[in-house]
């Protein structure tokens, strides 16, 4: 019971911060709905989860889901995006043009290996959340997390750029933007073959910090070996 509480409460800090107010209580009811749907689809799964059962916990009438989400399907969908929000995001809001390539490296790798993921509650309910869908696919997630993480590829594509001295992306940004990317969120893709070949690789505080100070020097080996081959093939046409 303590731990439902506490994790409310910091999902209802968090939609303080981003609306810069107090929540009025349309939108605490908004916050308590995603609250409480995070907890019962990690639980049980998007299909044995109840409308019900989430406005239960929520402490909600039986209406509020579709009259602020329309269905389960978006609510569930709704809650996937939690992570991509601004507040939980550093990386998404910092400004390319004034911070180091290995501090942008390491705030997006911070973001997606969270070194306090075992004491945050919401970051846990998120870890049980993705392990569950990808075990129990729900069918229902469509573009939903391409959409939100869209800003993030935007961003790591806007820092190659600055490296390479580019306007816009060209074809070889495209792929060391997806390669860049790749690094970290294969392990989330094949997350059942890293808890069966090598789960100590993310398990525990030290080990996500190290993984994301080792990613920041894979990607800067990698935009490294590609401003050297743009530098090759710029004196190969000269």
């Amino acid at each position: 019971m303590v731990a439902k509480k506490d994790t409310r409460c910091l999902l209802l800090k968090t939609a303080q911060r981003l609306l810069g107010h107090q929540p009025s209580g349309q939108e605490e009811t908004r916050w308590r709905l995603l609250q409480a749907a995070a907890e019962v689809f990690a639980e049980v799964g998007y299909h044995a989860a109840t409308t019900r059962e989430i406005c239960k916990r929520a402490e909600v009438n039986l209406a509020s889901i579709h009259y602020y989400y329309g269905d389960k399907a978006e609510l569930y969908r709704e809650v996937f995006r939690l992570p991509f929000l601004s507040e939980c995001n550093v990386f998404a809001t910092l400004d390319i043009a004034q911070v180091s390539l290995p501090e942008a490296l390491h705030s997006f790798y911070s973001w997606l290996f969270p070194p306090v993921a075992e004491e945050d509650p919401m970051q846990k309910l998120f870890m049980r959340l993705h392990a569950r869908e990808e075990a129990e696919p729900s069918g229902v997630l469509g573009d939903a997390m391409v959409q939100a993480f869209r800003p993030n590829h935007d961003k790591v594509q806007a820092l190659l750029c600055r490296e390479f001295g580019l306007k816009k992306p060209d074809v070889e940004v495209d792929r060391l933007t997806f390669a860049v990317i790749g690094l970290a969120t294969v392990y989330f893709h094949n997350r059942t073959a890293v808890n069966n070949f090598a789960p100590h690789l993310i398990d525990g505080q030290k080990s996500r910090e190290a993984m994301a100070q080792r990613l920041v020097g894979y990607a800067e080996a990698l935009i490294e070996a590609e401003i050297k081959r743009r530098a090759t093939a710029g004196r190969a046409k000269i």
